[in-house]
């Protein structure tokens, strides 16, 4: 009996001594074995280049723990902002210098392994677009525009993206006018401001009324700095669909600051959507 329980435990003994071994760590990974290599840059190809740090635009590349990612910008119009990501540095949120004309950029990421062993560098080039920053802080308050179509004062406000103003009024004749009032949205119009005073109005819904319809408008025009004016070209619609509608007529308009108009109030033909 006593020969069978010393076997016994012999075999439980020898068992517990294979199972620690088994589970015992080690440290046998060859970090030098891993071959880094970088396929592709994630990220926006076109950029508008207008130097704000608040703005950056994000990149990534395939991450590796363990590894460091060394970033670098090259660009004629100088020297780029990089912000690696504080967690992974695979990442970088990337400011390229201001630029008023058309140039470009290159991104460069070299990966180095935990055990120093780095990769080839990859590029990937990025397109640079004019961007002439506008503090457009200036343009917020009151406005007096030319048009009998337009309310008396129009209203900007400054948006949070950049070179973007929204002007309430272009439209009011929908509400003076047309007697309509309205429901969602309130006749604002979104205007972005590019390089050479240039401004777009981008076809865009502006609101629904009580008539009940849907309105939209289009158009453009420029902003003169020496007069501190903004003159527009613009059609709105009604039945607007998304892109297109029926139309209220096409208006023209020079915008300038309360108090300070140097244009004569015109007639505006108006259409005729009641009639």
């Amino acid at each position: 009996m006593k020969i069978k329980i010393l076997n016994l435990l012999s075999v439980m003994l020898l068992g517990m001594l294979v199972m620690f071994s088994s589970c015992e760590e080690k440290d046998d990974y060859d970090y030098n074995a891993i071959e880094p290599i970088i396929t592709a840059i994630v990220g926006a190809p076109m950029v508008a280049a207008h130097g704000l740090e608040e703005f950056p635009t994000r990149y990534h590349v395939a991450h590796r723990g363990g590894s460091t990612f060394n970033w670098t910008v090259s660009s004629p119009a100088g020297n780029a902002i990089i912000v690696k990501d504080p967690i992974y540095e695979s990442i970088a949120y990337i400011t390229f210098p201001q630029s008023s004309d058309t140039t470009a950029a290159t991104i460069t990421v070299v990966e180095t392994t935990m055990g120093g062993k780095a990769s080839p560098a990859f590029s990937r080039n990025i397109v640079l677009t004019p961007f002439c920053p506008y503090d457009m802080a200036a343009f917020e308050g009151n406005w007096t525009g030319t048009s009998s179509a337009n309310d008396d004062p129009l209203i900007a406000t400054k948006t949070a993206n950049l070179n973007e103003l929204v002007i309430k009024g272009l439209a009011g004749f929908v509400n003076f006018s047309w007697g309509e009032n309205w429901v969602k949205g309130d006749g604002s119009a979104l205007l972005k401001f590019s390089c050479g005073g240039v401004i777009e109005i981008p076809p865009q819904w502006i609101g629904d009324s009580d008539y009940p319809d849907v309105y939209g408008i289009i158009g453009g025009g420029t902003y003169n700095s020496a007069n501190e004016t903004i003159s527009l070209s613009y059609e709105v619609f009604y039945s607007w669909t998304g892109s297109t509608g029926a139309s209220a007529g096409t208006f023209e308009t020079v915008l300038s600051r309360s108090g300070k108009v140097i244009s004569q109030k015109v007639n505006t033909p108006i259409g005729n959507k009641h009639q």
